[in-house]
């Protein structure tokens, strides 16, 4: 008799921490993700240049990345093209953080492009880093929403020359 209470009084509380745990894992709602028009007006309140890089309608980023020219393209209307140091645009992205994409420069030459039609060697075409602001995902969640921090990153703006 003793042994069946055991029995029953073991298998009962088994079945109360089996419940707990399934009510620990379904019974909270999900962290939901704020709007994209949340996370933008609150990283504009703390970083109002934020705007230069997340509505950059004219920047387009390359699909297949772009060689190092022959010669500076003089004619064109975008100073990438003009510049010594030419530079295209890739996206740099990360899905937890806003924005998730954000055009970077990357060069287009390891040397600069002299106006004669080939690359010098006694410089070297390398990017200009800006740091700019955005937000970065936790794992916290707070009235039920995923919370975001700020964080400064690098991004690589355009390219410049410089002597080796």
């Amino acid at each position: 008799m003793k042994i069946k209470k055991i029995s029953f009084h073991m298998n009962f509380l088994l079945f109360l921490v089996m419940m707990c745990l399934a009510q620990s894992h379904g019974g909270h709602t999900k962290c939901k993700l704020p709007s994209q028009e949340h996370l933008k007006h609150r990283l504009l309140r703390m970083a109002p240049n934020a705007l230069l890089y997340l509505d950059n309608q004219n920047i387009t980023p390359d699909v297949t990345l772009k060689t190092c020219p022959l010669n500076v393209n003089q004619s064109s209307d975008r100073i990438q093209d003009r510049s010594i140091s030419p530079w295209s645009y890739r996206y740099n992205e990360d899905p937890d953080r806003y924005p998730q994409k954000i055009p970077e420069a990357y060069c287009l030459c390891k040397g600069c492009v002299s106006l004669h039609n080939k690359q010098t060697t006694s410089m070297v075409s390398e990017p200009f880093f800006k740091e700019v602001m955005v937000l970065v995902k936790t794992s916290k969640c707070k009235r039920e929403k995923v919370v975001y921090k700020h964080r400064s990153i690098k991004i690589a703006q355009f390219c410049i020359c410089r002597f080796h």
